[in-house]
């Protein structure tokens, strides 16, 4: 079964693993995802999926886990390896139903590019992503030897700091019945980006605006080890000091958890027992770890013993982020042209 998707998030890029000895590229006819459209496919919904080609002769292949494939899109993510797809698009509009991907398989010179999309059923449960993005982790530092001409151990470097997560922001939305459907405006309020939903009201429609995390510290980088003393044709070298260790980074901080005013129209007031929010403050991250102390060389008779490195310093810890709060529910008539 084919299909085409299309969206406006982030460009999300996904390469999969596996071999690629059976398919000679110039001979595929075309390429196409194979779902189940029959089972709940609704925006925020996990799928099971796979990518087929059609070779000329007739025959189908999965390259799903292939190497040469490469898939781009802005409407789904893919959960490491697996077959399992995640529809993250955002519609501005309601008659939007599909996720869109483009699909290109390369061998050396050879390059077959096609696009396909799973449609969305508007069955099962529903989740509108307007969490905050979880800050990127801190950079962990090598350890460091010893020197190879010098006597005293390297000293760490220090661990980066992680990268504070976002805040999520606040929205109004306004949600009605029309045509068998739930219809759901939502507006950001700093952006005034407007995305447009609506669902079978089979399920659950969740609203997700929890605060990013914060992403961990970096690890400081043990200190090298000083060389050892020696005695050589009557001439001494010292033994050498350890180095220091690095200071593990600052962790980031929570990103705030926004907060949601939904009005509900007076003909729809029975979807309210299905709605759940979550406007939750990101975790802070974890500090860096301290790097550990360069051992001194070791000392022969009639020397004096090196100096042991210091110790890193853990890292500063950052803040949870502060929770939002889903406003009271307002339940009254409007003219939901205006939200069209």
């Amino acid at each position: 079964m084919k299909f085409v998707f299309l969206s406006s998030l982030l460009l999300i890029v996904l390469s999969s693993c596996g071999s690629f000895k059976k398919i000679n590229v110039s001979e595929i006819r075309t390429a196409y995802i194979e779902y189940n459209p029959i089972k709940a496919i609704n925006f925020g919904s996990n799928i099971e999926a796979k990518i087929m080609v059609l070779m000329n002769d007739g025959t189908e292949i999965d390259v799903t886990n292939n190497k040469k494939l490469n898939l781009v899109s802005k409407d789904i993510i893919r959960n490491g390896s697996s077959k399992e797809f995640k529809i993250v698009k955002h519609p501005t509009l309601f008659s939007d139903n599909t996720a869109n991907v483009s699909i290109t398989i390369t061998d050396k010179e050879q390059v077959f590019q096609t696009t396909d999309s799973i449609r969305i059923n508007f069955k099962g449960n529903m989740v509108i992503n307007a969490r905050g993005v979880s800050g990127r982790n801190g950079i962990s530092q090598k350890n460091r030897g010893s020197r190879v001409l010098l006597r005293d151990g390297r000293h760490a470097e220090n661990g980066t700091n992680g990268v504070d997560g976002q805040s999520a922001d606040n929205y109004i939305s306004n949600i009605w019945r029309e045509d068998r459907f739930t219809h759901i405006y939502i507006k950001n309020q700093r952006t005034n980006l407007v995305w447009r939903y609506k669902t079978l009201g089979e399920g659950t429609i969740t609203f997700n605006l929890n605060g990013g995390n914060g992403g961990n510290g970096g690890n400081g980088g043990n200190g090298g080890n000083g060389r050892d003393g020696s005695l050589n044709e009557g001439k001494y070298k010292r033994p050498g000091s350890g180095g220091d260790g690095g200071n593990g980074g600052a962790s980031g901080s929570g990103g705030n958890g926004g907060s949601i005013q939904v009005t509900i129209h007076t003909n729809n007031s029975q979807i309210e027992p299905k709605m759940l929010y979550f406007t939750n403050g990101g975790h802070r991250g974890n500090p860096g770890k301290a790097g550990k102390a360069g051992k001194a060389g070791t000392h022969i008779t009639g020397q004096t013993a090196g100096r042991i490195g210091k110790t890193g310093i853990t890292g500063n810890s950052g803040r949870n982020g502060l929770d939002g709060q889903a406003q009271p529910i307002n339940f009254q008539d409007f003219d939901s042209n205006q939200f069209m």
